[in-house]
């Protein structure tokens, strides 16, 4: 096979409300940037990319990435992997130029997958049936819940967990007393069940001490991103000094940034992005490096369908791997993308076992989603 066009196709879509984050944040829009290889057969495959923007993405793929690979063999990932992200190391930014060959790399592994007639983790060595869920089965807990009023919030944690979740996922980071009104709020309601807090990298280091004995009080699971993202000493501090685990990494990219973080002990939870991070090809290897510190991987995921497909099967080769990150928002660019449907039962997701990744991108979608 050879290479002959790789394109990004952007898609959005406008939130009915906006979603509150932390420091008095929001987003009214969720962006996407799917990206499709083609070979000279008529073979595809779909990958997504999660960067600043989807035209930057496009940019970036258009003008550096894709004049690398055309005409090459789709098949050699690992080689495309090290042209796309270790060569020219000084001339580009870092986050941009990785987050756009990871979108690249998911589309090789998915068109690589189809070719062999075999689910992407069964190329990589996994088996969805040693999963940490077992059958096949990841454990999922449900993301996200937006920042909004204490009853709000509460009544819709309790819902996730009638839905069959034993694990929910809110966005705080507003300040300690209005933080400790919504997770006292929340705790009440969801009784037992895991209480992830994601802050956005909202506090200083301070502020973010305060906000973490605080959440110890009410059996927080984990504490995500408390600080800005290349502050890996005072991640690490911060894990010293609190008893609530530390959740981190979505703003990582490549295995060198992960070493980083779990060189200096700053993280009990490695949360990679494979559409951010290098793909599936170096999110398996933040997971076993991940296995290797000691450190509990739990990929991070808030994306459409490509990108939960692709999380699923690097997980599936990583049996040290825990929790899934499944969007419950309704988000309408999630299901329609996954071929065979979301395998949803009581608070665990089936891994996708048709060739390559299991994701298609209907002609529909594209029409009601697609942006220039």
């Amino acid at each position: 096979m050879e290479i002959r066009e790789i394109r990004t196709v952007p898609l959005a879509v406008d939130l009915d409300e906006p979603a509150g984050l932390s420091r008095d944040r929001s987003i009214g829009r969720r962006a996407a940037a799917l990206v499709v290889v083609e070979t000279a057969d008529g073979s595809r495959g779909i990958g997504e990319a999660v960067g600043p923007a989807p035209a930057t993405t496009g940019r970036l793929i258009d003008a550096e990435l894709a004049p690398k690979l055309v005409g090459d063999d789709p098949l050699d990932v690992e080689r495309h992997w090290a042209r796309m992200c270790t060569e020219d190391l000084y001339d580009h930014p870092r986050g941009e130029r990785t987050a756009a060959a990871s979108g690249i790399d998911i589309a090789l592994w998915d068109l690589a997958g189809k070719h062999y007639g075999a689910p992407v983790h069964r190329l990589l060595g996994g088996d969805a049936g040693a999963t940490a869920a077992g059958d096949g089965r990841l454990r999922a807990y449900a993301s996200d819940l937006f920042w909004d009023d204490p009853d709000a919030m509460a009544e819709r944690a309790a819902g996730y967990v009638d839905r069959g979740f034993d694990a929910v996922k809110c966005h705080l980071g507003r300040g300690r007393d209005a933080d400790e009104a919504r997770v006292a709020a929340m705790r009440e309601a969801i009784g037992d069940a895991a209480l992830m807090v994601d802050v956005n990298c909202g506090y200083d280091r301070a502020e973010a001490r305060r906000v973490g004995h605080m959440l110890a009080d009410y059996d927080v699971y984990w504490y995500e991103e408390p600080l800005e993202p290349r502050d890996v000493e005072g991640l690490a501090e911060l894990r010293r000094a609190l008893s609530t685990p530390i959740a981190a990494g979505e703003n990582r990219f490549t295995k060198w940034g992960f070493r980083e973080l779990f060189e200096a002990g700053a993280v009990d939870y490695a949360m990679p992005d494979a559409m951010r991070c290098g793909g599936i090809t170096e999110t398996r290897k933040v997971l076993a490096l991940a296995e290797a510190f000691d450190v509990v991987p739990t990929p991070h995921c808030f994306a459409t369908g490509v990108g939960l497909a692709a999380t699923m099967h690097a997980m599936a080769t990583s049996p040290a791997a825990r929790w899934l990150e499944l969007d419950v928002t309704g988000f309408p660019l999630l299901e329609p993308l996954l071929s065979d449907g979301l395998d949803l039962a009581g608070g665990t997701v089936g891994v996708p076992t048709g060739p390559g990744l299991g994701v298609e991108l209907p002609d529909e979608v594209v029409a009601e989603y697609g942006v220039e």
